[in-house]
């Protein structure tokens, strides 16, 4: 709405808009008007305001109240001033042939067809669109004695469907009767079926059935029985046609189609039972035409609405409210007198007495209701106590929902109990007969954070876990890689054993970090056992078991107890676990309980110092807190940083790594006489200040916390920031690899050019970068066949995943291979080395899985993450830890570089830069 903010202000002005205001309430079902004529629904006069200055500011003032209003009555503005340019506009030349017989009405419907009610489109005007098109087609040449395939095209070209006839359906049966008999008997059939609804079946267009039969048996405008059907009515309006037809009464059948479509938007019955969408319009639909006059067709489209509801007697829900001071005036046409706004609610009430009459006499003046605005108060500016406009409030049953919410529950409470397992398990993606009919499925429904999940484990399709289509794949093609296992074993005496992978695969939210490392991770499985389960290997064949612990592992240590346990007593071929996402409270338990069961268990991404203590049978491939601190603290050496501050969430919030690391740090960095300090965040990251203010170059910034949240502490660190050289240092914990992974994640606006470091668990592989993706690693990362082959079989996946259906986002998108893959290859393999050695010890038996662990505690394994030595520590003290940099975070393209490196590399002849990077 354009137009000052002033609110004319005249003598009677607030009567006025009492009397709009009054108008815009829709009644009840049940009203009933005091001359008890008319019950529910009441007519509405056409408001015409003549000014003796422009009624554009009234309009302008009106309209803006009318937007104010919540909930909102659904109105349009028009300035019939500017209709021309706007119809020339919307329909170019090559658009339509013909401008619109009615302009007005048609940015009128254009403008209504965009209001919406509540959540509901008002109307798409089916009826008077229909019109419309019809009024600006030429029927298309037909070749053929039926004249009527021109229009049956045009409408099924309006519709958007198409049908082939009768023939076109006799060739189609003929084509598949297979001998001779059955020909002749079905051509039989056929050819009476032509006759009796295959000629009419091809002389239908179908979607129009409601507007057909109302065009021709619900209104009498341009003379619909002088046609034997709706094709021949259609076929007359049509440009060529109409012209032989009497363009008063097209122009009046494009208003009343127009009401029409109006009246089955408000309609609040179908028949016999009621229809809720038309109980939610609870406002009629003002329209404020402004600028009316006899040449821009204002007063001619005014004329035809009295005259339909003259001719019709039907009521609609359009309120016209329309305005003009060009003289002469439409009252002096009319030979109406205007009454002051002061009069108006006594005019209409007077108006409402004389309808009856007026209406039957076909009065040309019937539905006006004159109003002669004066001219406004120059010192008064704004309406005082004047109504707000907004709609009635949707009874309760009314609004959306609402009865099918009761319907729902009265099911609910009448079916039985069953029904609610049924929904349960449908809701969280839960198998309901795996359970009963693969003993490798065993689930449950438990609540984790206040959400239902799908816990248990899983050796098959039958239960597939998660919502993530990149996760469900992957434990679909792992699942697929242990059927072929299975296969392999028959007739050979290749040992088959069991990994399980125990993790977190379910949330409450859409998490794409947390779906796509758990992916990733089963991805390394997959692919260790693509290269196992190989017919020409005479290895131990490999399966892999999945089980879910719930969000944030929340109830992994009951499903341990109650589904996990009796699985590892009942196979004995499960040699170990893989996986165990984050260090909580749950997981510890988990850990202990697996060490007194005598099963070897390898944490993929675990770093709490204190874990290796709960269990002689926990083994862990990513060093410690202990060694992530001294990699810090060195890191802060090695640049010369002249402050270290960590900052993180609140402590001791169930997160035993990120207390852990906080403690250890502090402790490192203190006895190491490095300057620091921990700060704490209680709200989230924004409350750390920005880095910029003052000059923090030579400082270092270290960020202790989880990956949903090192989005916000960048923004944070880099607000209002003009000059980045001030910036210091940002370096990131191990658990912001997520983060790193996902371009969803680092493709905002706020974090372009911010350069940030990270802690890797597995940074000789992402160094091994694109050529690895490729098929072959880069030549200086010098991993040797162990990581060839990782990179071998690493490209073949990924090509894969990139063929098939995932969507765009669920597919690998960072240009090097992913860490939590590689680790969890590492680990599957490290099994499957402990496994040819107790072989070997054994004389070729099947080793128990406490021997596993026994091998595994003296073994030294060289896989694609870099070289494990157990017989050291169980922790893998002495691997590689590495601190990656990405110089611009939202570049996703962006290749990491190694700024910092301890422990072994490949091999102890690796060459080195000072850093300790690979050189």
């Amino acid at each position: 709405m354009t137009g000052s903010r002033t609110e004319p202000v005249f003598p009677g002005s607030n009567v006025l808009l009492e009397v709009i205001r009054g108008l815009c309430d829709r009644p009840g079902f049940f009203y009933r008007s005091r001359t008890e004529e008319v019950v529910g629904d009441q007519p509405l006069p056409l408001l015409y305001l003549e000014g003796e200055a422009s009624p554009t500011d009234f309009l302008h003032a009106l309209g803006r109240k009318l937007d104010e209003g919540r909930p909102p009555i659904p109105h349009a503005y028009v300035d019939v001033s500017a209709v021309s340019a706007e119809v020339a506009k919307r329909w170019p030349p090559e658009a339509r042939e013909t401008e619109p017989l009615l302009p007005l009405l048609d940015v009128l419907s254009h403008r209504l067809s965009e209001v919406h009610v509540g959540s509901e489109r008002l109307t798409r005007f089916d009826h008077y669109r229909l019109v419309d098109w019809l009024t600006s087609k030429r029927l298309p040449r037909k070749p053929g004695r039926d004249d009527r395939a021109s229009v049956i095209e045009l409408l099924r070209q309006w519709t958007g469907r198409t049908g082939g006839g009768g023939d076109e359906l006799n060739r189609a049966v003929d084509a598949f009767i297979p001998n001779l008999v059955t020909r002749l008997g079905l051509g039989l059939v056929a050819w009476v079926g032509s006759k009796a609804g295959f000629r009419w079946l091809g002389k239908r267009v179908p979607g129009l059935r409601r507007e057909s039969r109302w065009f021709m048996k619900g209104q009498n405008f341009a003379l619909p029985h002088h046609s034997i059907e709706f094709l021949g009515f259609a076929e007359r309006l049509t440009l060529g046609r109409r012209e032989s037809e009497n363009t008063g009464q097209i122009k009046l059948l494009l208003v009343h189609a127009f009401l029409e479509d109006l009246r089955i938007a408000y309609r609040r019955r179908s028949r016999f039972l009621p229809r809720r969408a038309g109980w939610r319009r609870t406002a009629y639909i003002p329209v404020l035409l402004d600028g009316v006059t006899e040449d821009n067709g204002g007063w001619e489209l005014l004329e035809l609405i009295n005259d339909v509801r003259n001719e019709t007697g039907e009521l609609d829900p359009l309120l016209v409210i329309a305005a003009s001071s060009v003289q002469p005036a439409l009252s002096q046409r009319l030979g109406t007198a205007p009454v002051v706004p002061d009069e108006t609610a006594d005019a209409l009430a007077t108006w409402r007495e004389e309808l009856p009459r007026k209406r039957q006499m076909l009065a040309p003046d019937a539905r006006y209701l004159m109003i002669r605005l004066s001219f406004p108060s120059p010192d008064k500016k704004r309406w005082k106590g004047a109504p707000s406009f907004h709609a009635a409030p949707v009874r309760w049953l009314a609004k959306s929902r609402r009865l099918e919410a009761i319907i729902a529950a009265v099911v609910l409470v009448l079916l039985v109990p069953g029904f609610v397992t049924v929904q349960n398990h449908f809701d969280a993606n839960c198998s309901i007969v795996g359970s009963a009919v693969s003993p490798g499925v065993s689930t449950r429904l438990m609540e984790v954070e206040g959400n239902v999940e799908c816990l248990g484990y899983s050796d098959n399709s039958g239960q597939v876990f998660g919502a993530n289509e990149r996760l469900r794949w992957t434990q679909r093609s792992v699942f697929a890689q242990n059927e072929e296992a299975e296969r392999l074993r028959a007739g050979s005496t290749r040992p088959l054993v069991t990994v399980l992978y125990f993790s977190s695969l379910t949330h409450r939210d859409s998490n794409p970090d947390a779906d796509h490392s758990r992916a990733e991770e089963l991805e390394g499985m997959l692919l260790r056992q693509r290269q196992q389960n190989d017919r020409s290997s005479s290895g131990p064949l490999l399966r892999v078991v999945v089980a879910n612990g719930g969000a944030k592992m929340g109830r992994a240590h009951d499903v341990l107890t109650e589904m996990l346990t009796p699985l590892l007593e009942r196979d004995a071929g499960i040699i170990g676990v893989v996986g165990l996402d984050r260090s909580v409270e749950q997981t510890r338990k988990v850990i202990t309980s697996l060490g007194s069961l005598g099963v070897p268990t390898i944490g993929t991404t675990l770093t709490e110092a204190s874990l290796p203590k709960l269990s002689t049978m926990y083994f862990q491939l990513i060093p410690g807190n202990v060694r992530q601190a001294d990699l810090v603290r060195r890191y802060a050496q090695h640049v010369r940083a002249t402050k270290v501050t960590i900052h993180h969430p609140k402590l001791r919030q169930d997160d035993v790594y990120l207390d852990n690391l906080v403690a250890v740090l502090g402790q490192e960095l203190a006895r190491s006489g490095v300057n620091y300090e921990a700060r704490e965040w209680a709200g989230g990251p924004q409350e750390v200040p920005s880095q910029c203010v003052e000059d923090h170059s030579g400082e270092l910034v270290f960020f202790a916390g989880r990956e949903e949240h090192f989005g916000e502490f960048l923004q944070a660190v880099g607000r209002n920031c003009y000059d980045k050289n001030r910036l210091p240092r940002i370096l990131a914990d191990d658990a912001i690899i997520r983060f790193i992974a996902q371009e969803a994640s680092r493709k905002r606006d706020s974090l372009a050019g911010m350069r940030v470091s990270y802690v890797s668990m597995a940074g000789l592989v992402v160094l091994a970068g694109k050529p690895c993706v490729e098929g072959r690693p880069d030549e200086r990362t010098r991993g040797g066949l162990p990581l060839d082959a990782f990179c071998a079989g690493y490209s073949k996946l990924t090509g894969e995943v990139q063929g098939s259906s995932l969507p765009r986002e669920d597919k690998p998108a960072k240009p090097w291979p992913g860490e939590h893959m590689a680790v969890a290859y590492d680990a599957a393999g490290l099994f499957l080395d402990a496994v040819r050695n107790a072989q070997a010890r054994l004389a070729g038996h099947t080793p128990h899985r406490g021997a596993i662990g026994g091998e595994l505690r003296e073994l030294e394994f060289f896989g694609a993450t870099g070289r494990t030595d157990f017989a050291v520590s169980r922790v893998g003290e002495t691997r590689n830890f590495t601190i990656l940099e990405i110089a611009d975070i939202y570049e996703f393209d962006q290749q990491p570089t190694c700024v910092f490196l301890t422990g072994d590399l490949y091999g102890p002849d690796s060459p080195r830069q000072d850093n300790g990077c690979p050189a």
